[in-house]
């Protein structure tokens, strides 16, 4: 997936480039800005073992729900296609990284308690979107969501698990005011829903960790200009 964004990413910039030497026809409809965002997102994480055996038990188990917030920077190119569907392309400008999570198993006896710690990134959050218009300048946005997600643990377990990848889902609204020469400002928000994700423990095959229910919410602002 990753490959597919850097694509993305390259085809973009080329095509800004190639714009960039045609006529000022050319790139009609070409728009491009930058975002500031806050955002909250949560979820929900559990290691469990697979293997062969006795039934899973609760001790076999290590869930936790988290939830957090995060300012992040955005940048965005679009197309108009006409004066009411936009296509774009946006990019986070920086990793995503959850707080760190700890769960303490308690244990009997004179035993030490056992210490997990858990955090993950989220890299290269990018969204392939198309805005609709709607009076008064509001738009409706629709777009599809890639994230390459890489855990960050301390597991009294041993565990390590690899990255992964997942995709989703989002949905918004916005308001833009636009003056005369192009340049426009956006307040927006929107939510996102994302797959599930599953990883196997990459020391030992019996063990893998889920995380589900994953959602984000994002309140925008944004400025730019339209060619």
């Amino acid at each position: 997936m990753k490959n597919l964004r850097n694509k993305i990413a390259i085809l973009a910039i080329s095509f800004v480039s190639f714009l960039g030497v045609q006529s000022a026809s050319a790139v009609e409809g070409l728009s491009i800005g930058v975002a500031i965002n806050t955002a909250g997102f949560m979820g929900s994480g559990k290691e469990v073992m697979t293997g062969s055996g006795a039934a899973t038990t609760q001790e076999d188990i290590t869930e936790e729900d988290g939830a957090f917030s995060a300012d992040i920077t955005s940048a965005f190119v679009e197309y108009a296609l006409n004066d009411q569907v936009s296509f774009g392309v946006e990019m986070f400008a920086e990793d995503v990284t959850t707080p760190e999570n700890l769960n303490v198993q308690q244990q009997s006896g004179n035993q030490k308690n056992i210490n997990n710690t858990v955090k993950a990134s989220f890299k290269d959050h990018t969204t392939l979107y198309a805005n609709v218009n709607m009076p008064f300048g509001t738009y409706l946005k629709l777009g599809y969501v890639m994230v390459d997600v890489a855990t960050q643990e301390s597991l009294a377990t041993g565990s390590a698990y690899n990255d992964v990848d997942t995709t989703g889902y989002t949905v918004g609204l916005g308001y833009q005011y636009k003056a005369d020469n192009g340049v426009f400002a956006r307040l927006e928000v929107s939510v996102a829903e994302y797959d599930n994700i599953t990883a196997a423990s990459t020391t030992d095959s019996s063990k893998e960790i889920t995380v589900s229910d994953m959602y984000g919410a994002v309140g925008s602002f944004k400025i730019g200009k339209s060619f």
